[in-house]
């Protein structure tokens, strides 16, 4: 199935509303209730408004893909779109989908296959990737297994059960099985070398009470991963919390200065 794309800047409705209706509707079709209609079961929102406010300069900077979580909408992500809008990074897309009937494979295809399309719209020769919970294996698997790792410059986990989380026995869906701890997809993420460029950031919350401990980034597939511990973000809260914000957007520009960097040392060696 395709990723659905669909343009969006603003909603009647308010955030917290439109997120609780559509976890409702999303169970709903799950248990295939009466009057539950069909829908696509991923879809790519579209933040590309540059607001007239920004204080970047005229670095070109890398289109950002965000990645919710399990039963999480792309509501989540104002507070972070808004601090990425303020840097220059014009071109923010955020995913949707219905983690009640896909697995992770399944929502790891569509994101491979929203960054070649958002590539190719934007003429970027690379994307960020930014996941919270079990978005952040979500961009695991694309990277390491599905095609993406020479395209991904960033790869950003958000209180990621990268070594399971027990809560998963208790909710419905493929998804939640794949999360379980010693799970078949566990070990099989584990067991992948990742031979890209990509720079990997695992942020944890030591207020997190589904990823126990803030151990979330043990399984990181590189050694030189950043690992930050942020004392008193929750599960949820840590997508919002002002230093997370801040810490993931400096990250994200200082990666796309080096490759800019790098690129016209490219330039000027082929010129001489």
């Amino acid at each position: 199935m395709s990723v659905r794309p669909n343009d969006f800047h603003a909603t009647a409705r308010p955030a917290r509303l439109t997120a609780v209706t559509h976890r409702t509707t999303c169970l709903a079709r799950w248990l295939r209730l009466p009057g539950a209609a069909d829908a696509p079961d991923c879809l790519s929102i579209r933040y590309w408004h540059r607001p007239e406010s920004a204080s970047h300069g005229s670095q070109a900077r890398s289109p950002v893909l965000l990645v919710h979580g399990y039963a999480g909408t792309e509501h989540m992500w104002h507070p972070l779109r808004a601090a990425l809008a303020a840097e220059g990074f014009d071109h923010v897309i955020a995913l949707r989908y219905n983690t009640f009937r896909a697995d992770i494979h399944r929502v790891a295809d569509w994101l491979v296959e929203q960054a070649d399309r958002t590539m190719t719209a934007c003429g970027a020769g690379g994307v960020h990737l930014v996941g919270h919970s079990m978005g952040g294996l979500v961009i695991r698997d694309a990277v390491q297994s599905r095609g993406l790792a020479d395209r991904a410059r960033a790869a950003v986990t958000l209180a990621t059960p990268h070594h399971g989380s027990t809560f998963a026995r208790f909710v419905p869906g493929p998804c939640a099985r794949q999360m379980l701890p010693g799970s078949r997809f566990l070990r099989d993420l584990a067991s992948r070398a990742h031979r890209g460029t990509t720079r990997w950031i695992d942020i944890q919350g030591g207020a997190d009470r589904v990823v126990s401990g803030g151990r979330g980034g043990q399984h990181l597939p590189t050694p030189d991963a950043v690992r930050v511990h942020q004392h008193r973000a929750g599960h949820r809260s840590i997508v919002r919390h002002p230093d997370v914000v801040a810490r993931i957007v400096a990250e994200l520009v200082r990666i796309d200065d080096q490759q800019s960097e790098r690129t016209a040392a490219h330039q000027f060696s082929l010129a001489a």
